[in-house]
């Protein structure tokens, strides 16, 4: 009760207007609880009449009511701002959500780029499933006929879209096969374009041997002799995936070579 009687001024001030009348100076002097403040004389009686121990109920009462009314009236803590500057340590003892794999490119089948040293001491780097392997593997093996032919797709060649003109992507294998070439001056290629299967078949086919002509020009810019090669549109003609899919159609899109003579 001192300590209470102590507090009386705070507890006045800071309890809501009602609550503060009700108790009016009774915080201060437990024996006169119920006097002053209210006008009324039936809760000092019931304290009086009763045993000792019921003096307390109505400060402690008092105080509850005032501690449950803060407590009503406080506002959720707002989380501490965390700070930017995280050190790598201090994230390595964090656990963390696996992050989705990323998307395989386009040429990910095409395997680690790897050297491939040609007759005339050039050293091709080249993905090791690419056509420049494969190519240079059938020119090197005698046992491998040269009619009727075996084709070999350019897997990185792009042209734009509707059209016959090379991006620039397309350069570096077009440099890899005038190297190989060179290193084999008796091999010849015929460059063969083709489409999917929509559209008019006959655009098709202008536009597939277009594709193949601006190839063929391409390589032998880069010095090959024109005698050791000729181009083929077919259009729609030779699929070698399904056209009712997306990925079939973009793979019947394509320019392949064939070695017609070594």
């Amino acid at each position: 009760m001192s300590f209470l009687g102590a507090q009386r001024g705070y507890l006045q001030a800071a309890a809501p207007p009602a609550l503060g009348a009700v108790l009016g100076r009774d915080l201060g002097d437990h024996a006169s609880v119920g006097t002053a403040a209210t006008g009324s004389t039936y809760v000092k009686d019931a304290v009086r009449s009763g045993p000792s121990r019921w003096r307390w109920a109505v400060p402690l009462l008092a105080l509850l009511a005032i501690v449950g009314y803060f407590l009503s009236r406080r506002k959720t803590p707002e989380m501490p701002a965390v700070s930017s500057n995280v050190t790598t340590d201090s994230l390595a003892s964090t656990p963390r959500r696996a992050l989705p794999a990323p998307a395989e490119t386009s040429h990910a089948e095409l395997g680690a780029m790897v050297g491939s040293m040609l007759p005339n001491g050039v050293d091709l780097t080249v993905p090791s499933n690419g056509v420049e392997r494969k190519l240079i593997a059938f020119i090197k093996d005698a046992n491998r006929p040269v009619n009727p032919p075996t084709w070999f797709t350019m897997d990185r060649l792009e042209f734009e879209t509707g059209s016959a003109t090379l991006k620039s992507s397309s350069n570096e294998q077009l440099r890899n096969i005038a190297q190989i070439l060179k290193a084999y001056p008796h091999v010849k290629l015929k460059v063969g374009g083709y489409t999917d299967n929509v559209g008019d078949a006959g655009a098709n086919v202008r536009l597939s041997e277009a594709r193949a002509k601006h190839t063929m020009q391409d390589i032998v810019k880069l010095g090959v002799d024109p005698s050791r090669l000729t181009a083929k549109g077919y259009g729609q003609e030779h699929p070698v995936a399904d056209n009712g899919t997306a990925e079939g159609r973009q793979r019947n899109r394509r320019v392949d070579v064939a070695v017609t003579a070594r």
